[in-house]
């Protein structure tokens, strides 16, 4: 018997071949949104335990999409 999904729908990546580079910053390469949080402080928690928990440098952004945060990979 299949489990039942809990939490959250999915959103897929709109397919618009006019939408330039796809907003690369909002979405993930699988076309599922990236995570997203509501403040700074938020995003700079999750930098600090991906770093401490899996040894990850990442880096809080502003998405110009969503207007929220999102961690990308450090670029040294």
């Amino acid at each position: 018997m299949a489990k039942a999904r809990r939490g959250r729908k999915q959103h897929r990546r709109p397919s618009d071949p006019d939408a330039g580079d796809g907003g690369r910053e909002h979405w993930r390469s699988d076309g599922t949104p990236k995570v997203a949080y509501g403040s700074a402080d938020e995003a700079n928690r999750a930098t600090l335990q991906a770093r401490l928990e899996h040894g990850v440098d990442l880096e809080p952004y502003t998405c110009g999409i969503c207007h929220q945060w999102h961690l990308a990979n450090r670029r040294d």
